[in-house]
């Protein structure tokens, strides 16, 4: 059997640690789709995308899998169902909602509910704490839905009921080795999308938080050392106040991928390893050329690995010198 391709290095980073290696896989934005061809988000392949993360996820020692939101094309609960028959995972999996899996609004067809996604996705309702292996995750829900009342937005939002679960979770966890993960982003990773605009013909606006503050202050106040989100689509890692976020690139667009992220004593490293193949790739560029999110993804795969704070101890390690050098300048 081939060895699974171990990825490319996205990111190194000092935290979060734990004494017990684990690995976590995690995805987002698979948007699967049953009765649906094209776009960008390539609504013909979302199957054969998801069947590839399950693939990718059995054939390595995986402790658990995160899907960061967007399982659904438009929340039917027909699409629920396919997703289920496909996500056979080996490894235990949860999943937050994302703004297209639960109801809003503006939708014309029947959406499954918020106790059917809780039911299927986490462990005992929304929000949640689970571990896999040495390291603790936290799972919030971003969607502005309620179980009495549909959205009327797309834009995201954390109910004050959900920060005092927070504040009273963190204040029991060992937060050196938790991740927070959540749908919508943080402030920052928007303001990347704003930078892109002067070199990248960039347009429109992408739902956001509509209330960012009160969860940022909270995590910072606790030091939490990593916030998973989705819904852009592309690859990034920033901060805003002070709290870190890695946004995970989509399932369903380019560059269709999942992250690995290999977490111990030293630090964390997060790779992506993509689902699709160069021909798989090429049809997914033609199909979303002219999106703004394909090109973020293509110009943040450039860049990769996106932040490596570990790379000194690492060449440490590589090549040792001594450090008492006498400097004659």
């Amino acid at each position: 059997m081939d060895r699974p391709h171990s990825g490319q290095l996205l990111a190194r980073l000092e935290r979060p640690t734990t004494p017990t290696p684990t690995t976590l896989a995690v995805l987002s934005d698979v948007h699967l789709a049953t009765d649906a061809a094209g776009t960008w988000k390539v609504f013909h392949r979302t199957e054969r995308h998801l069947q590839a993360a399950v693939s990718g996820v059995n054939d390595r020692q995986i402790d658990g899998v995160v899907v960061a939101g967007d399982l659904s094309r438009d929340g039917t609960p027909e699409q629920f169902d396919r997703f289920d028959e496909l996500a056979e995972f080996d490894p235990p999996m949860v999943a937050v909602p994302g703004n297209h899996d639960l109801p809003t609004a503006f939708d014309d067809h029947r959406s499954a509910s918020i106790a059917s996604f809780e039911e299927r996705y986490t462990p005992g309702g929304l929000p949640f704490r689970i571990r896999f292996g040495g390291l603790e995750v936290i799972g919030l829900n971003s969607h502005a839905a309620a179980p009495d009342a549909p959205a009327k937005t797309w834009d995201g939002q954390v109910s004050a009921e959900q920060l005092m679960w927070l504040d009273e979770t963190l204040a029991d966890s060992d937060v050196d080795a938790t991740i927070v993960t959540v749908h919508h982003n943080l402030p920052a990773t928007g303001d990347l999308y704003e930078r892109y605009r002067a070199e990248l013909p960039v347009g429109g606006t992408v739902p956001g938080f509509s209330n960012p503050e009160p969860l940022v202050e909270l995590l910072a106040s606790y030091d939490v050392p990593l916030v998973v989100t989705g819904h852009l689509h592309f690859p990034a890692i920033e901060r805003t106040g002070g709290v870190r976020e890695l946004t995970v690139p989509a399932v369903s667009s380019f560059p269709h991928s999942m992250l690995l992220l290999e977490i111990d004593a030293r630090g964390t490293v997060v790779r992506s390893v993509p689902l699709t193949d160069g021909d798989g790739m090429v049809e997914s560029i033609a199909h979303g050329y002219e999106k703004d999110r394909v090109l973020l993804s293509a110009a943040q795969q450039a860049t990769f690995p996106l932040v490596d704070e570990l790379e000194s101890a690492h060449d440490a390690e590589r090549d040792p010198q001594p450090t008492d050098r006498v400097d004659h300048s």
